[in-house]
Parts: structure tokens; C-alpha cells; sequence
């Protein structure tokens, strides 16, 4: 890393605590509690706990549907024009056996009808109410029979109940992700760690190598090569802080904390290690059935299953019940708050609707739910399949990490050794620049190797956790 670099990266990483320090305390924090604390207030827990709220609610109002409801209603009405209705001429004419009988007493007596004759093609108009009408009532109704109201309500609760499945497998990848974030947190202050105790040794090897070359008893080309050797080891202390720097950053999104927010670990990786291995992780019980993924599924087999039973309570007959009390008012002005009469209005009745043809379209809506249940339990037996292979592949995964972790942590500690023999050989002239690069170039692979032997091992228990619902 040039000396340019070196300085932007230090005043980036300078400001940004700077930043920090002045903006957040710390918060000190276990990998037990950053877990926990992921799981209560991670933004995809957040979401999760919404939409289960919310699910719940939707079901209390479709439950409170069915029950009584009572709604009321004012009409006014300014007719600017009162409705004008028609007749024939004769529509208010006296009966026939009326009329026999008036023609008969006029015979006898002697007095004649004096009628006008009627003309069966005469209209006659008439107008009936007053221009000012208020009516103002109140109707209850409830319901007293549905099929697919019933099974509504189970449909409802059912995906109530998947939502509250969906906030566990939240919680438990809220947690994964936390505490992957963690220990790569942990294995990046770790591998800063080495490197400054790397460039502790390389450098005082250079700094030997060109007093010695200053002296004229070495030759300044090996003081030389001393030196991009400790370049080389800085420009992986550069990298491995901005790597550091970007990691605590994750796990402060991994907690829904501000990206200002510093915070303090408590575990280092010998801590973590000691934590994430032994016989008692491969004890862990596995039970597919209560992953949180599995149980969300299945709760989605069984809203598929409901579906079918909807289609089937949609041929039932819907029975609702109402009463409807009013009042009526007629005026000729606005004047509805004073002693005219008004004019009651009261009804109790009952509605049934029967459904009888749907041209065919409830046949296929039936064998679309059939459809639609299939494909979620053929969804749930791949996921249990699926899950169960990830719990043997886990457990895989973490046998084979072990054990690459602890051939990296000999080769780390060999590779280390070496470098602090060759270099004090290599001021003493009995090793070659050659050497001694060959070794600081071992010691930064051993040394990376390690670290990242660690964060695999770590990331491997997790995703045994992970794999069993934990």
C-alpha cells in the first residue's frame, strides 16, 4: 500500500470514529446477547411481526362480521319536479256490477245517469308526495348461516398461525445472521491482531538489516528486501482493517443499529472456538417437523386443504336475518324539526340465496384448490427432504471445518516460528533475502489460512444451529 493510500485510508477510517465516538456509545455485547438482540429488533423480525399483527387482526374482523351489525341512514330529498305519474282514463272508474246496479235504479226510477261518456284513450296525470321527504331508520342484520363465512373464520386463523411461523423462522435467521456477522468481527479484530504482532517482528528485522547495511557490514540490498517485506505485511494490515471496518458495519445492520453505533465484543475467537466445539454440537437433536420453515409450510398445506372445503361451502345456501325501523316525513318547506307527522316504516325479514348454476365455473375453481393443495404438499415434502439434507450436510461441513482449522492453526504457529528464525538468521547473515522473503510470504498465507480456517468453523456450528431450528 502506497504512502498515499496509507493516509486515505487512515483519515477514512479516523473520520468514521470520529464519527462515531461523537454520535453512539458503545454497547458491549456477548455473541449470546447480539443474537438475542437481532432476534427482538432485526428489521425482517420487525416486518414478520407486522404482517403476523396484522394477520391477526384481519381474522378478528371477519370473526366480528358474522356477528350482529347495526347501521343507520338519513335521506333527504328537494324534488325540484315531483315525479308525475300516468293512467288511462277509466283506471279509476266504477266496477261493472257497480255500474249494473246504478243502471238499474235509474231504470225504475226513472232518473237519468248524467255521466260524461269515457273515453279509453284519455291519459290522466297525477302527482303524489310533497317536494321536501326526509326519511331517517335504523337496520340490524346477521347472519345466521354460511358455509364459506365458517370456513373462512379456519382459513383465517390458519394463516394467522403460519404468520406466527413465519416470525420464528425470522427470529432464527435474524439470529444466524447476527452471529455470522459476529464472528467475522471477531476473527477481523483477530487478524489485525496477528499482522501488528507480524509487522512487530518484520520490522524489527528491517530495521536491523539497515542499521547493519548503514554500518557497511551487510549489503544495503538486503536491508532493502527487509523492507518490501514489511510492505508487504502492511499492505495486508491495510486490507484487514478496511475488511475490520466493513465488518463491524454488517453487524450493525445485522442488529438494526445505526452504522455510527460502535460496538464492543466481548468473545475473541478463542472464546467463540472453545463455545462452538465438542461432542455436545454433534449431540444436537434434529427434529424436522419443528423447523420454523417446515411448520410455515405445513400451515400453507393446511389453507390449501381449506381451500378445497371453501369451494365446496360456496354450493351452500347463505341465510341472513334483518330489521329495519323508519321514519318518513313529507313537507311542502324545510321544515322537519317541527310538529308535522312523520310516518313509520318497520320490517323484520329474512334472505336466503341459493346458488344454483354457475355455468360451470365452480367446477373448475374445485379442481384449481385440488391443484392448488397438491402443489403445496409436494412443496412440503421437497422442504423436509431438503432440510434434512442440510442438517447431514451441516453436520458434514463442520467435521471437515474442524479439522482444516486445526491444520491451519499448526501451520500458522510452524509458519510463525520460521519467520522469527529466518529473520534473525537473516541479520546475522546466515540466511538470504531470498529466505527470508520465502518466509514472511509463508507466515502471511499461514496467517491468513487461519483466520479464515476459524471464521469457517465458526460459520459451520452456526449453520448446525441454523439447520436445526435453532
Amino acid at each position: 500500500m502506497t504512502r498515499f493510500a496509507w493516509a486515505l485510508a487512515l483519515s477514512f477510517l479516523f473520520s468514521a470514529q470520529f464519527i462515531t465516538a461523537q454520535t453512539a456509545q458503545t454497547i458491549t455485547l456477548s455473541l449470546e446477547q447480539a443474537m438475542d438482540l437481532a432476534g427482538e429488533q432485526a428489521f425482517g423480525v420487525r416486518q414478520a411481526q407486522i404482517d403476523r399483527d396484522l394477520a391477526a387482526s384481519e381474522t378478528e374482523a371477519l370473526i366480528r362480521g358474522g356477528l350482529p351489525q347495526i347501521s343507520g341512514a338519513i335521506d333527504y330529498n328537494n324534488y325540484i319536479d315531483i315525479p308525475t305519474q300516468v293512467m288511462s282514463g277509466n283506471a279509476f272508474g266504477l266496477p261493472p256490477y257497480l255500474m249494473d246496479f246504478l243502471g238499474s235504479v235509474s231504470n225504475e226510477t226513472g232518473v237519468v245517469i248524467n255521466a260524461p261518456p269515457v273515453d279509453p284513450n284519455a291519459i290522466t296525470e297525477f302527482q303524489f308526495g310533497a317536494p321536501q321527504t326526509m326519511t331517517a331508520g335504523v337496520t340490524v342484520t346477521q347472519l345466521i348461516f354460511s358455509g364459506s363465512f365458517l370456513v373462512g373464520i379456519q382459513a383465517a386463523q390458519a394463516f394467522s398461525q403460519a404468520k406466527e411461523s413465519a416470525v420464528r423462522a425470522s427470529i432464527q435467521d435474524a439470529r444466524h445472521a447476527a452471529a455470522r456477522a459476529y464472528a467475522a468481527v471477531a476473527v477481523g479484530q483477530s487478524q489485525v491482531t496477528l499482522l501488528e504482532d507480524m509487522i512487530q517482528s518484520v520490522g524489527k528485522t528491517s530495521r536491523e538489516a539497515r542499521k547493519l547495511a548503514d554500518e557497511g557490514l551487510i549489503d544495503p540490498i538486503i536491508a532493502d528486501q527487509a523492507e518490501l517485506q514489511l510492505g508487504a505485511v502492511q499492505v495486508q494490515m491495510g486490507g484487514a482493517t478496511m475488511g475490520l471496518f466493513v465488518a463491524e458495519k454488517v453487524l450493525a445492520f445485522a442488529l438494526a443499529l445505526p452504522a455510527t453505533q460502535n460496538i464492543e465484543l466481548t468473545d475473541n475467537i478463542h472464546r467463540l472456538s472453545a463455545q462452538t466445539q465438542g461432542v455436545s454440537v454433534m449431540a444436537t437433536g434434529f427434529q424436522v417437523d419443528r423447523l420454523p420453515s417446515i411448520e410455515t409450510q405445513m400451515r400453507n398445506t393446511e389453507l390449501a386443504a381449506l381451500g378445497i372445503k371453501l369451494q365446496k361451502a360456496n354450493g351452500l345456501p347463505t341465510i341472513n336475518s334483518f330489521y329495519s325501523n323508519q321514519r318518513n316525513a313529507q313537507r311542502n318547506t324545510f321544515d322537519f324539526m317541527g310538529a308535522g307527522a312523520w310516518y313509520p316504516i318497520q320490517l323484520v325479514g329474512v334472505k336466503v340465496n341459493i346458488p344454483i348454476w354457475s355455468s360451470g365455473a365452480g367446477k373448475q375453481e374445485m379442481a384449481q384448490a385440488h391443484l392448488q393443495h397438491e402443489r403445496a404438499g409436494l412443496a412440503l415434502e421437497q422442504m423436509t427432504l431438503a432440510a434434512e439434507l442440510e442438517h447431514h450436510s451441516a453436520m458434514s461441513g463442520y467435521i471437515s471445518a474442524l479439522d482444516q482449522k486445526q491444520q491451519a492453526e499448526h501451520g500458522f504457529a510452524l509458519a510463525t516460528r520460521i519467520l522469527d528464525q529466518t529473520g534473525t538468521r537473516f541479520t546475522a547473515g546466515e540466511a538470504s533475502s531470498t529466505d527470508f522473503s520465502l518466509a514472511t510470504t509463508q507466515a502471511l498465507g499461514a496467517q491468513s489460512d487461519y483466520v479464515q480456517a476459524v471464521l469457517a468453523s465458526l460459520n459451520a456450528y452456526f449453520r448446525i444451529l441454523h439447520a436445526n431450528g435453532q
